[in-house]
């Protein structure tokens, strides 16, 4: 009878390991996305309520109206007519700096385009989110700006009506900008409360105020709506902006 012999020999496998027999792995190369990938943005909407303008100095000046008492009256031919009395006042407000800095060197600039486009779209946002925050809240103290929430006419309680709900409360806020000669251009609420007021339902479990399917301009009582986190959860602020 015959004897037939057969030899093995261990099979290695090849591997992405980086060592030993069968590792390429030191010849795999990542694959690099271009960009940064950053946190989320925030939109800035309050600038856009006022009308900003420019300046070439350090401080601005500009004269306001402190007392205006009218006597206008009927009266009868040839009689004294009544005196009335206006006064004005000089204001003086200074120029605020906001401002911030990144430090980079030449080599890492030179080597790497890209940094300082996104090093400059970073720092302009900073500037721009802290902006925001200070037009609406700053409390004027210091290098502060005196922003607008300081300055703004609390709301008077006494227009309340038993059973008033929030979307009720910000017609009356209208209604308050209104009877002091005003005509208010917008509302600025927390983007929590303004999640609250679309909400809204009525018996029947129909939306009040949005419809889910198509959305809609963010209004209300005919004024745009910003929502905005600059503004305090709870608050809102109805004005004439126009005016700013």
């Amino acid at each position: 009878r015959g004897i037939a012999r057969m030899g093995f020999k261990a099979v290695t496998d090849i591997t992405s390991l980086a060592t030993g027999t069968g590792g390429v792995g030191a010849g795999i190369q990542p694959a690099r996305l271009p960009g940064v990938v950053r946190g989320p943005d925030r939109p800035f909407t309050i600038r856009d309520l006022i009308m900003p303008g420019r300046t070439g100095s350090n401080a601005i000046e500009y004269v306001q109206e402190s007392g205006f008492q009218s006597m206008a009256a009927p009266v009868a031919e040839g009689t004294l007519k009544p005196q009335s009395d206006l006064s004005l006042e000089l204001k003086t407000t200074t120029v605020k700096t906001i401002a911030h800095w990144f430090r980079a060197s030449k080599q890492v600039l030179a080597d790497l385009p890209l940094l300082q486009s996104y090093i400059n779209g970073r720092a302009i946002y900073g500037l721009k989110y802290v902006e925001e925050n200070q037009i609406l809240a700053g409390d004027g103290t210091g290098e502060n700006l005196l922003g607008i929430l300081p300055q703004a006419t609390p709301f008077n309680d006494a227009l309340r009506k038993t059973g008033d709900t929030p979307i009720d409360t910000l017609r009356r806020a209208i209604l308050q900008v209104r009877v002091a000669e005003y005509r208010a251009t917008g509302i600025v609420l927390n983007p929590v409360d303004w999640a609250e007021l679309e909400l809204q339902k009525d018996d029947t479990g129909a939306y009040i105020w949005v419809n889910v399917q198509e959305g809609g301009t963010q209004r209300m009582w005919r004024l745009p709506v910003v929502d905005t986190n600059a503004m305090p959860e709870g608050e809102f602020l109805v004005g004439a902006f126009d005016m700013g």
